[in-house]
């Protein structure tokens, strides 16, 4: 299981409430090039589920061009909860028409000045013989795409004061 933590200047709840707001995941998506996103949030039982599904463009390396679109369709859903002054989600993303997926579970958590947003995850890929060059693959471009992420997420937060 991989695993980053970032570290953000703001508190659990303002990072927790700009990550599951509809309109700001949206905007984040644009700003990555993604199309045709489409975001979906319902609430039960104490959890609120963040959907994002987006035509998503990424570069294939020459090993796995043979199984893999240059574009596709990847549903990336987080389901939030509270954990006793931490928010806690499920991390599930399906790259779709492709036998890769990512899971993981995501910490929002106090500290000293700020919160730590801390993601821990494996990809998975079904396929024989190259399965886990693919999976290392996946997992290296997701921390990549997390990082940026959070750059973005810093620099969006920073920007509202």
């Amino acid at each position: 299981m991989a695993s980053v933590t970032f570290k953000f200047k703001q508190d659990v709840e303002t990072v927790y409430a700009f990550v599951s707001d509809p309109d700001a995941v949206r905007k984040r998506s644009e700003a990555f090039g993604d199309r045709d996103i489409r975001i979906e949030v319902s609430e039960a039982g104490g959890t609120k589920t963040v959907t994002n599904t987006r035509l998503v463009t990424a570069d294939v390396p020459g090993f796995m061009k043979k199984l893999f679109n240059p574009t596709n369709t990847v549903v990336d859903k987080k389901a939030w909860r509270d954990e006793g002054g931490k928010k806690v989600g499920r991390l599930d993303v399906d790259v779709q028409g492709t036998p890769t997926e990512l899971h993981g579970t995501i910490t929002i958590a106090p500290a000293a000045s700020g919160c730590t947003y801390t993601v821990e995850f494996k990809g998975t890929a079904k396929v024989p013989l190259i399965g886990k060059k693919i999976e290392a693959y996946v997992e290296e471009q997701s921390e990549k795409g997390m990082r940026e992420e959070y750059e973005y997420n810093q620099q969006q937060l920073d920007a509202r004061g």
